[in-house]
């Protein structure tokens, strides 16, 4: 008799960050059973370092967890930093701090998720005394993305710029950031779990609209999250 596995069939559509997410899910229901786990080749093959457990696959179990669900926070057996461990590990100078703008697609699936420049602004307040802001968007067309440029140059702040077009290069270098403010884009909060963020802010007004829905995952990180991933401040 072989052993059990966990598999991925294939990834559902969605970009990387929500592939790293149903990634964690399958590690963290195959550690919870104690069986194997394998998926199909994806970009986190090249950015991670990651190794399928191939025991058998006479007996298979499928799994597609949502991205972000009940199960993120209650079902964690290994932690995410032990599963995730990145390949090449980008230099960024101590007291940096990550800046995540979501536009593109998030103005059609959910305006109130493109969160406008007073959170971004507050939250920089909030976090106080920085050397340098890593500033990452898929939207260079935003108006918060604009105007916290144009409030970090008037302030003679030093700013990195992080581009569309080298997308695993931005991830690398938000996970080295001493903190994130965050969007509500999986691509960032995967960065947050992963990274090593002391400080995460998340916007309050958005995690309270989430809240009323009851979707879990924003619920249980109000509470307190995880040892993986948890708020400093909410905004």
């Amino acid at each position: 008799m072989g052993y059990e596995m966990i598999v991925i069939p294939y990834f559902p559509n969605g970009r990387f960050g929500n592939r790293v997410l149903y990634y964690n899910n399958m590690r963290q229901l195959a550690a919870k059973k104690g069986w194997g786990y394998k998926s199909p080749s994806w970009e986190g093959d090249s950015v991670f370092d990651l190794q399928d457990d191939i025991r058998s696959d006479e007996i298979t179990q499928e799994v597609l967890e949502p991205c972000l669900g009940e199960k993120f926070f209650s079902d964690r057996h290994v932690p995410t930093r032990e599963i995730f461990k990145l390949k090449n590990m980008l230099t960024v100078p101590e007291n940096s701090l990550a800046i995540h703008f979501r536009g593109t697609d998030f103005h059609s699936w959910n305006p109130e998720a493109v969160l406008d420049v007073d959170y971004y602004l507050n939250a920089i307040e909030e976090y106080g005394d920085v050397d340098n802001y890593y500033l990452f968007t898929d939207d260079m067309e935003l108006e918060s993305y604009a105007r916290v440029i144009g409030h970090l140059h008037t302030k003679g702040k030093t700013i990195v710029f992080g581009s569309p077009d080298s997308v695993f290069d931005d991830f690398n270098l938000m996970c080295r950031c001493d903190g994130i403010i965050s969007s509500p884009s999986t691509f960032a909060i995967s960065a947050g779990f992963i990274g090593k963020h002391k400080k995460i802010i998340h916007s309050e007004k958005w995690i309270n609209s989430r809240v009323v829905g009851d979707d879990k995952f924003w619920v249980d990180l109000k509470n307190g999250g995880n040892e993986d991933y948890s708020l400093w401040r909410l905004v």
